[in-house]
């Protein structure tokens, strides 16, 4: 037997992680699978679509949820994005429709999406309205985004941070966020129209995304809703205090929630950015063990606070542009601002950035959808990166099993 296999092999095995590849002059390694969700797991996908953010999770007794759609539309973006993934061949929304599909094979409700969270209302976290939008019989807005994802896939209650105004901190504004947010309101008010459940997210709550098959079962879990239009959840009861930020950026309106089950907790909060609100968000929430990088990580997010109180024992950067993550939120992640073994993982990634955030950039785990499992109970957990260049989602990188906070 070739004996440069055997040692890269057991180098590979001693180093608790499995990485499957094609090695070099040597045989492929077997692909392997991540195993179905079972009830009591909780199952969080960040996908990698090269086009935006978006969230798929299974909550422990069944109930989905979605976190943002995105879809940049047309590529005319001066310096270099990544390429869509798998491909350029469907939209961002077909291509999620289908991850769905894949992983929905053990629940009893199939693709249905219990609820769906928007953060906020840029393009790559909704959709927007170019060429690359769709007319479709019958309806009085196009497919682009969130709004062709529900007509592959049945959504019930859709919360975002504007329903039904879209008026804060005023009408022109909320509409200056997005060229295409007049085609979601439509698609809002249709839905409306149509008996489906729409809301305005509400700060502090930990009852507006409750599990809705088996609650009882599970009272060690909760959706914490932590900041949203400038309000910031106090880490108390329901309370919660307004950020005195003189802002029109609609990233800093972004929606924040914070999942907990057992000792396991994970943090998404769209496009936050400021340090004033991420030192608030950071004090509310407390040790996390897996956080979804604010604002994509770039430079103007990630802030030494908001990451020295976070202390994740993982960070997940969704991807698109070439700037996520940048240098310095990257090397702050990676840095002494609290004891511990830290990962980064990317949902996709432009290589070239890799290259340009050297030393650092290796250190970022194999790009792909980045898949957190949560084992019965929420006292352990995993991490898988599955293969984004295809559609059988096979595993190129697991962790351990690690134990929650």
């Amino acid at each position: 037997m070739n004996i440069a296999f055997i040692l890269l092999t057991a180098a590979a095995l001693s180093s608790g992680c499995n990485r499957e590849e094609q090695l070099p002059d040597g045989p492929t390694i077997e692909k392997s699978y991540v195993d179905d969700w079972q009830e009591g797991y909780m199952d969080i996908h960040q996908i990698s679509t090269g086009r935006g953010n978006v969230a798929w999770l299974i909550l422990p007794d069944g109930t989905t949820m979605l976190v943002d759609m995105g879809d940049l539309g047309k590529d005319n973006y001066s310096q270099e994005i990544m390429e869509p993934k798998p491909s350029g061949s469907k939209s961002p929304a077909q291509w999620v429709a289908q991850y769905i599909k894949h992983f929905s094979a053990p629940l009893e409700n199939g693709t249905k999406i219990d609820y769906a969270f928007m953060t906020h209302f840029h393009g790559d976290h909704i959709g927007g309205f170019d060429e690359t939008a769709i007319s479709s019989p019958g309806l009085a807005y196009k497919l682009h985004g969130i709004t062709h994802l529900a007509q592959l896939v049945d959504i019930d209650k859709i919360v975002d941070r504007g329903w039904p105004d879209y008026n804060y901190p005023t009408a022109e504004q909320v509409s200056s966020s997005n060229g295409g947010l007049g085609n979601y309101r439509s698609f809002m008010s249709l839905r409306s129209e149509s008996g489906k459940p729409n809301e305005k997210f509400v700060v502090g709550s930990d009852t507006q995304f409750p599990l809705k098959h088996d609650a009882a079962s599970y009272p060690e879990f909760s959706v914490r809703n932590v900041a949203g239009n400038l309000d910031v959840w106090t880490g108390s009861g329901t309370g919660t205090r307004h950020m005195s930020l003189s802002t029109t950026d609609e990233n800093e309106f972004s929606c924040a929630i914070r999942i907990s089950y057992g000792d396991f907790s994970w943090y998404t909060g769209g496009d936050i950015k400021s340090e004033l609100t991420e030192d608030a968000v950071a004090k509310a929430c407390g040790p996390t063990d897996v956080v979804v990088c604010n604002h994509h990580a770039y430079k103007d997010a990630m802030h030494s606070s908001f990451i020295s109180q976070m202390q994740a024992k993982a960070y997940v950067v969704p991807v698109w542009d070439y700037y996520h993550p940048e240098s310095e939120p990257l090397k702050l992640m990676l840095s002494d601002l609290y004891p511990g073994d830290r990962m980064v993982f990317a949902a996709g990634l432009v290589e070239n950035n890799r290259i340009r955030l050297g030393e650092n950039g290796e250190k970022i785990k194999p790009a792909g959808h980045i898949m957190v499992r949560v084992y019965e109970g929420g006292k352990t957990w995993q991490v898988f990166v599955l293969n984004d260049t295809s559609t059988d989602y096979n595993i190129i990188y697991k962790t351990d099993i690690l134990q929650s906070k």
